[in-house]
C-alpha cells in the first residue's frame, strides 16, 4: 500500500492519472507484448489462463489506494507494432474471467470463517451450559473433577472468543478483498497502443 502523507491523503494525482470525465483514476500498466499479462508458469494455449502474479499485487495494491468514491479504469500500455484485436479481446475477457474466480474463492473463505465462527459459537455456548447444570445438580468435591469442570468453563469462554474474534475481526480484512475484486468486474478495461520513439 502507498503510503499517506502527514495529512493522511494519499497524494493519488502523483500516481495515477486521473479522467474527471468518468471520475476516474487510471490505473496503467506497461508491457511489451501480450504474453506479459499471463503467468510464465501457465502453459495452456487456451481460455482461462493465469495472470502474472506481479501484475496481480500490482492492482491489488493500486486498487487498495484508490478511495471508494472514485471509479477505476485499467489501461494497458502496448507497442502499436504488436496490435492484435483477437488477443485484445481475449485479454480484458481473462482479466475478468480470473478476478472473478478470484471473487468466487474469496466469498467462500469468508463463507468457511462464518461457519467456523458458528461452530465456536454452539460449542462455547454448549460447554458453559453443561458447566452450569453440572454446578447446579450435581456436587463435586473431588479437586480433580474441580479442575476438569474450571477447564470446561473455560474452554467454553475461549470458544465464545473465538466466535467474536472470527465474526468481527478476522472477515473484514476478507470483505475488503472482496471489494476490491468487484471494483475490477466492474471497471473498464482498455488497451492504449504507442508507436515506439
Amino acid at each position: 500500500m502507498i503510503f499517506k502523507n502527514l495529512k493522511n491523503e494519499i497524494k493519488l494525482d502523483e500516481l495515477f492519472r486521473f479522467d474527471k470525465k468518468t471520475n476516474s483514476y487510471i490505473i496503467d500498466i506497461f508491457v511489451d507484448h501480450y504474453e506479459a499479462l499471463y503467468s510464465s508458469l501457465d502453459f495452456s494455449p487456451f481460455k482461462n489462463r493465469d495472470l502474472d502474479d506481479e501484475l496481480i499485487v500490482y492492482l491489488e495494491d493500486s486498487i487498495e489506494d484508490i478511495p471508494f468514491r472514485y471509479n477505476l479504469l485499467v489501461n494497458i500500455n502496448m507497442p502499436q507494432n504488436i496490435y492484435d484485436q483477437v488477443k485484445e479481446t481475449k485479454g480484458i475477457k481473462e482479466i475478468k474471467h480470473y478476478f472473478l474466480y478470484l471473487h468466487k474463492k474469496k466469498k467462500k473463505e469468508i463463507y468457511k470463517i462464518y461457519r467456523s465462527a458458528m461452530r465456536n459459537f454452539i460449542s462455547g455456548i454448549l460447554f458453559i451450559f453443561a458447566v452450569s447444570i453440572i454446578k447446579k445438580y450435581i456436587s463435586v468435591t473431588h479437586l480433580a473433577w474441580e479442575i476438569v469442570i474450571e477447564g470446561f468453563y473455560v474452554g467454553g469462554w475461549v470458544f465464545l472468543w473465538e466466535f467474536f474474534s472470527l465474526l468481527f475481526l478476522d472477515p473484514s480484512k476478507e470483505k475488503s478483498k472482496l471489494k476490491q475484486y468487484q471494483r475490477v468486474l466492474v471497471s473498464k478495461i482498455s488497451y492504449t497502443y504507442h508507436n515506439k520513439s
